[in-house]
């Protein structure tokens, strides 16, 4: 198994109150756990935006054992599964998806075009959209996590693992940016490791999606969000969502890939 210790003295489990330049790259540099800004979102219109999510028409789930009782509304990437014909329904949805998600906070901005003008501003070199192989991605995908059945067991997230794109060459580490639209008064917590999983934890993890808890250590970093709190980290490394009690866990999602300072931000769900 990974040298935890030795992983956690290079990056340290602090997590940042603000999102500023100077949090990204220490994040991005794997220096810092998370960036965690409080009160992100308007929580009215949260909690909205969290109903409207709950009963979308587009509501499906991941495909996977163990992610396979959390919602999420339109494709992500990862459930393209490396198919041809997968990958194409995604890609024809993108547009039309981030236009719908963006619809259901009219007339407000939505949080995760907030997300994305901040990041074009205070990134170095800015940020854009991914497309791969020169087609569009969709950002913005919410996740439903039903009250007491749905949880994210330990794992990772990488876009390496999803896709041979010419434009994923370079990613030197991977973000990701949520927004809770609605938490749970108990449960719902992100629980951070701050190491990646080892090469035997990540086959477990590409099979099912998720290790037992009980094979692993404590995390090293749990943070119980509010509605309206913006959290970005590194999915690269292992992260798991405890279960929830009560009402739906709702949040909007992004992944942020990162080239270096010399290179634009790129995003997509």
């Amino acid at each position: 198994m990974t040298d935890t210790a030795q992983v956690v003295r290079t990056l340290t489990n602090d997590v940042a109150p603000e999102l500023t330049t100077e949090t990204l790259l220490q994040l991005a540099n794997r220096e810092i756990g998370a960036i965690h800004v409080r009160g992100y979102y308007p929580v009215d219109i949260a909690a909205e935006v969290a109903q409207k999510a709950i009963d979308h028409p587009a509501l499906g789930h991941y495909h996977k054992q163990y992610t396979s009782s959390v919602g999420r509304v339109y494709m992500p990437h990862i459930d393209t599964k490396w198919d041809a014909e997968l990958t194409a329904k995604y890609h024809d949805a993108a547009l039309p998806a981030i236009r719908d998600v963006r619809s259901m906070f009219h007339p407000y901005l939505s949080p995760m075009d907030r997300v994305r003008l901040e990041l074009q501003e205070l990134w170095p070199a800015g940020a854009n959209l991914l497309r791969l192989r020169g087609r569009a991605a969709f950002v913005g995908a919410f996740r439903v996590f039903q009250p007491k059945t749905s949880e994210f067991y330990p794992h990772n997230d990488a876009i390496d693992q999803e896709t041979d794109a010419p434009e994923i060459q370079g990613v030197l580490n991977q973000l990701v940016a949520n927004i809770y639209l609605q938490v749970p008064e108990r449960g719902g917590d992100l629980q951070l490791w701050l190491r990646e999983p080892t090469p035997e934890e990540t086959r477990t993890i590409l099979e099912v999606e998720g290790l037992d808890p009980a094979t692993v250590e404590p995390p090293v970093v749990q943070i119980h969000p509010d509605a309206g709190d913006l959290i970005i980290f590194s999915p690269r490394m292992l992260h798991a969502v405890t279960s929830g009690e009560g009402v739906h866990r709702v949040g909007a999602a992004a992944f942020i890939a990162s080239k270096g300072p010399q290179e634009p931000l790129l995003y997509w769900s």
